[in-house]
């Protein structure tokens, strides 16, 4: 097995310390089942200045909604769930495969997935809380592309600069140097190999795995928030609803409304999961209607 302690550390580097501090991410290579699992147990950063920086970080995050001084080091699950990122980000990698191995894309995301769905849920409350100052800005994680168009020809360019030919003469009129912001949700446009699809499900199950951070982005484009088994967990009891409304209260609350409506007009009439998600929607429009928004700060 690759040194786990090296394999830990170059993830902190490259994808865990630019999600929790801000920065570019630099994906690593992709880790799998056993790796990603294995990776967190009995080990911690090496970089004292890294791990400081990423725990006081985490801290301030849990302190928006939770009154904590201090979070235990990132569990065996949290790397877990790193690690799932990076893969998952590595699945959209146009580099991952030349013209004989297209298939390794498939591949890499059906293991995502196996290692995703092996991640247990959080068991505590201070574990929602831990998941969710870990991976609170992973919704906002994007890919800079760049479209070039003129007289020389066109190219595209995923997640990198123009280069050669197109970047020597960036100020040419004829030459149209269009930038974008791929969100991480719509990674795989451009890359044929991977249904939309089938890569939104397996981020929408690494969502699930931090029910607060995905209720707290219900309102986002896609995946569409689904309810899980953990956020119906979280909102079950009044500790995790209270959390729940606190992460949404900044959030429009029609927009909240009809997110939660939708999920849970997916679920089955009169089940005990229905009953629990219609109950909440209640309590965010009772809230939203005494003029708190989504929830009172």
């Amino acid at each position: 097995m690759a040194n786990l302690t090296e394999r830990l550390e170059e993830l902190a580097h490259g994808v865990v310390g630019p999600l929790v501090l801000g920065g570019k991410l630099r994906l690593v290579q992709p880790f799998g089942q056993q790796i990603g699992l294995a990776l967190g147990v009995g080990r911690r950063i090496v970089d004292d200045n890294l791990r400081s920086s990423i725990d006081v970080a985490r801290v301030r995050r849990a302190r928006l909604l939770s009154p904590v001084d201090t979070l235990p080091d990132l569990s065996p699950g949290e790397w877990a769930m790193a690690a799932a990122l990076n893969d998952l980000m590595q699945v959209t990698n146009h580099e991952l495969s030349g013209p004989l191995t297209r298939g390794r894309h498939a591949t890499l995301l059906e293991a995502t997935g196996r290692l995703i769905d092996a991640i247990p849920p959080p068991r505590t409350t201070l574990e929602v809380i831990v998941r969710h100052a870990t991976f609170a800005r992973a919704s906002k994680i994007i890919r800079k592309d760049t479209s070039v168009t003129g007289w020389i020809g066109s190219a595209q360019f995923r997640g990198s600069e123009p280069a050669g030919r197109y970047g020597r003469w960036p100020g040419l009129k004829s030459l149209a140097v269009v930038p974008k912001n791929v969100p991480l949700s719509r990674m795989t446009e451009g890359l044929d190999l991977i249904p939309v699809d089938a890569y939104q499900s397996k981020l929408l199950g690494l969502l699930a795995r931090t029910p607060l951070t995905d209720l707290a982005t219900i309102t986002r484009e896609a995946p569409p928030f689904t309810w899980s088994v953990p956020t119906l967990a979280l909102v079950s009891y009044s500790i995790g609803r209270a959390l729940a409304l606190r992460a949404l209260a900044r959030e429009p609350a029609q927009s909240v409304l009809a997110a939660l409506r939708e999920a849970s007009d997916r679920l089955p009439t009169g089940s005990p999961a229905r009953n629990v998600a219609e109950l909440f929607s209640q309590e965010v429009l009772a809230r939203a209607s005494a003029g708190g928004g989504a929830a009172r700060r």
